[in-house]
């Protein structure tokens, strides 16, 4: 089979070639906006670790308005690397919109959740009978730190899964870019159009008695400060964004990725989907309508990406004697 014949099926990274990295731009002011493209997304991430946006609102947008301008000219340069600006500044401003869906005034839902999970599991509400049968608050297990281990694995494993496509598959990084991007902001809309407290949130209402917050207590068995510290960063601007988990809702998008365009990956996306899965409900983040809405996220992105995302050819398709090589 030919290689433009193989183009549009699923092909494993241990059967493609590494793809010629870009050259530099050849003018200063090429490689002086390059940097400074790098710089202003490197802000954007750092400025969600450190909280600075939080204290300071106006950081956020002036963030987004200076990456907007730097980032400008790849619209008309259609440069492989604009898609780099998609996938940070996309997800920044869904941090920065996450932090608003539970000031609008529209009232927090507590008792659906609840109502639909002992339903689907005939009276039994699923986080209530794990940490019953499992955690112990006065000793922490293996089982505890494994699960908050996971649920914090979700920061980390879809940006590295993003270099990843980019070095190894770049014609494809487009539709991964939108497809990671889709998922979160299909899951912004419902966060605020169904503000939902998640099980441990419930459980301190008294909605669901008996529910815990194990992360807390792995968190302050550890470290408690850097723990405190990093939930500011990334949990507390909304704590009630639990419909759909986001967590769950990436986590099968990057197993939906990988199941078209790298099979050999796809049974551990799909193994640590239902880890990722089984860690939220037992860690009470998540009820199980929670993971089921966010697969929908999930596949709802993956169709829409897959249709409407460009590709970019294969350094292999292009004519020999022209001399093009992937823009960057």
């Amino acid at each position: 089979m030919s290689v433009i014949a193989e183009s549009g099926r699923s092909r494993g990274w241990s059967r493609l070639r590494l793809p010629p990295l870009p050259e530099p731009p050849a003018t200063k002011r090429g490689r002086l906006l390059l940097a400074a493209q790098a710089g202003i997304l490197l802000a954007m991430t750092l400025s969600v670790a450190t909280r600075t946006w939080q204290d300071h609102l106006w950081v956020g947008f002036l963030l987004v308005g200076a990456a907007a301008l730097l980032w400008a000219p790849e619209v008309r340069q259609r440069r492989v690397r604009r898609w780099w600006f998609v996938y940070v500044a996309g997800i920044f401003v869904y941090t920065l919109l996450r932090a608003y869906a539970d000031e609008t005034g529209v009232p927090v839902r507590i008792e659906y959740p609840i109502h639909f999970d002992r339903w689907l599991f005939l009276g039994t509400d699923p986080t209530l009978w794990l940490q019953r049968e499992i955690f112990d608050p006065r000793r922490i297990g293996f089982v505890d730190y494994a699960a908050v281990a996971t649920h914090w694995s979700f920061f980390i494993a879809p940006h590295a899964l993003a270099v990843g496509v980019f070095l190894m598959d770049r014609r494809n990084f487009p539709r991964f870019a939108l497809l990671m991007v889709g998922t979160m902001w299909l899951g912004l809309v419902l966060f605020f159009a169904v503000p939902t407290a998640p099980p441990w949130f419930a459980g301190e209402l008294g909605a669901l008695a008996g529910v815990r917050r194990i992360m807390d207590y792995v968190g302050g068995s550890i470290h408690g400060s850097a723990y405190s510290s990093l939930y500011a960063a990334l949990g507390e601007p909304n704590s009630v964004a639990a419909m759909p988990s986001i967590h769950m809702a990436v986590t099968f998008a990057m197993y939906l990725w990988a199941r078209r365009h790298i099979p050999a990956l796809a049974p551990w996306l799909l193994g640590y989907s239902a880890v990722m899965a089984l860690s939220l409900v037992y860690l009470g983040e998540h009820y199980v309508s929670d993971l089921l809405v966010g697969v929908a996220c999930a596949f709802a992105a993956w169709l829409a990406a897959s249709r409407f995302a460009p590709e970019i050819p294969e350094p292999a398709m292009q004519p020999a004697d022209t001399g093009s090589r992937p823009r960057f």
